[in-house]
């Protein structure tokens, strides 16, 4: 039991390594191809903090388990608002965008409805499967809503970018070709086996504790791969850089529900078992918790109180998962 858990530690310590060598080595081969600053952040940063979750749906899809990528991707989300938020909110307050609250946060509520939908149009108590077409539907509307993404920070000028974008952006070293290809091999190889070390053992673990692949999901690996999201979030308010971590979050919630379940489904089609839809409506309702936060909020920002109020929220969710 010991060596599995070691294993998941390693697994998870792979992901993140692995996923910055691959962000590295992505943003140096965008910049010698000429793409701007805010593309690169907008695309490939953006993304990079998703890849852990991507390599753990992959490696789940491809063993049929379902349950996992399910809830890890709507685990993920939830803990992105309530403990990410909340912890980061404790280091500086964060500032509550306006643009983000009216205008990504109801998109992301929106494929949460969608996916409520497709796993719910069959009559109640019955299975259901999100099928490979409905799946790339849901990737289709990933593409969709980074070209949003994109389209909508052209328009703003003298837009910040996250303090870990521009160091990695602006740095001065040169890149050569045998160290960009060294960081994409040990990126692939580190976020592969991160990622089968994690999905295996945590299958082993569930079974000799017959807990669910859901709880596993939503609980230990959701917060294992949420950790580049916490480390960001905690080195941005330090720099105080926090007022795009809400839009980061949101765009983060968006990707994990339709990249996430739209890329299982489309290698495996997926099961769907309604123990899931009591998760979505937490995740819909944490969303619009933040959205009265600012509504009723003077100063429009998160301070360490309601970050308390976030993370005992958290607390009370993973009890419930208990």
């Amino acid at each position: 039991m010991i060596i599995e858990f070691i294993l998941i530690i390693i697994g998870f310590i792979f992901l993140i390594k692995g996923a910055d060598f691959l962000v590295m080595a992505a943003t140096s081969i965008a910049k010698k191809f000429g793409l701007s600053e805010m593309l690169i952040g907008l695309t490939i940063i953006a993304l990079g903090t998703s890849l852990p979750e991507v390599f753990v749906t992959i490696s789940s899809a491809l063993d049929g388990h379902s349950d996992l990528i399910i809830g890890n991707a709507i685990g993920s989300c939830i803990c992105n608002i309530l403990l990410v938020l909340g912890i980061t909110s404790l280091v500086r307050p964060i500032q509550l965008d306006q643009r983000t609250i009216r205008r990504h946060l109801p998109i992301g509520i929106g494929t949460m409805i969608i996916l409520l939908f497709l796993g719910n149009t069959r009559k109640f108590g019955e299975i259901q499967t999100i099928t490979r077409g409905q799946g790339i539907l849901l990737l289709i509307c990933t593409l969709l809503y980074i070209l949003y993404t994109i389209y909508e920070e052209k328009k703003v000028k003298n837009k910040k970018i996250d303090a870990e974008i521009i160091k990695e952006v602006e740095s001065k070293e040169e890149r050569s070709i045998i160290k960009i290809i060294v960081y994409l091999i040990l990126g692939i190889l580190g976020l592969k086996f991160g990622a089968d070390f994690i999905v295996d053992n945590t299958i082993l673990i569930a079974k000799k504790f017959h807990l669910t692949e859901r709880f596993i999901g939503m609980t230990i690996i959701a917060i294992g791969t949420a950790l580049p999201e916490i480390i960001t979030g905690m080195i941005a308010a330090k720099n105080n850089e926090t007022d795009l971590l809400l839009g980061n979050i949101s765009g983060s919630n968006i990707i994990n529900i339709c990249l996430l379940i739209g890329l299982g489904a489309l290698i495996h089609p997926l099961t769907f078992t309604t123990n899931f839809n009591a998760s979505i409506w937490i995740l819909m309702a944490s969303t619009i918790l933040l959205q009265l936060i600012e509504t009723v909020s003077k100063k429009s920002e998160l301070d360490r109180k309601k970050g308390i109020f976030l993370i005992i929220l958290y607390g009370i969710y993973m009890c419930s998962m208990i």
